[in-house]
């Protein structure tokens, strides 16, 4: 019995060590992404915030389409992994591929347009997803997506990179932002799957977005 349990801590010692070698990858391979601890980060990377002063109504929109996830560079290449691990249950990668994918529409968006809201409420400014009567539309772009993990004796929580542009009605960018590390963990603590951390990453994203762009707006006259 000493025995097993023994084998059982060594062989959960080696998981949590390959998963941190995962990470450290993930840091080397991306100019954005892989979490690496502080303060989610937030910085305007061309346009005018005076082109969004008297806007009242924002179509939001999302994408992840150029989405890079851990230690991979592209999404296409972390399901693949995800369906190798699962070849002895092809029934649970299938329920964890439709979570992870559902999850976005079912989730990571309401989330996100939730906190907009909030946030925008402050001075007048509301948003929809995918709606049809706003004035200009707000692309969210996540291009990095870190999972993280929960297993009971260690976690790490899960952090999100995203592009936000700002569009008018014929395409034209008038402001673009970058949020890096933006991190994500439950309060509470009982964030084991994935979708449960990565929901506050999109909260604190926008967030963080929402509070710079309030604070440069009142800076317009």
């Amino acid at each position: 019995m000493q025995t097993q349990l023994i084998m059982k801590n060594f062989k959960l010692t080696i998981s949590i060590l390959v998963i941190s070698f995962l990470f450290s990858i993930g840091k080397a391979q991306y100019g954005y992404g892989a979490y690496g601890g502080g303060n989610t980060l937030v910085r305007i990377e061309s346009g005018d915030v005076a082109s969004l002063k008297g806007v009242k109504r924002v179509n939001i929109k999302y994408d992840y389409s150029k989405m890079g996830v851990g230690a991979f560079r592209n999404e296409a290449d972390y399901l693949k992994k995800k369906e190798e691990d699962y070849k002895k249950d092809p029934e649970k990668f299938e329920k964890f591929k439709a979570g992870w994918i559902d999850s976005r529409k079912n989730r990571y968006e309401p989330k996100f347009s939730e906190m907009f809201n909030k946030m925008g409420a402050k001075i007048g400014l509301s948003g929809g997803n995918y709606a049809t009567d706003a004035e200009i539309t707000l692309i969210v772009e996540t291009v990095f997506t870190e999972p993280g993990y929960h297993i009971g004796i260690s976690k790490q929580p899960a952090s999100v990179d995203f592009i936000c542009r700002f569009e008018d009605k014929d395409g034209k960018e008038l402001l673009r932002y970058f949020i890096k590390n933006s991190i994500g963990s439950s309060a509470m603590g009982f964030d084991y799957d994935a979708g449960s951390r990565l929901v506050e990453s999109y909260a604190k994203g926008c967030k963080v977005l929402m509070k710079d762009l309030i604070k440069q707006l009142k800076k317009v006259k």
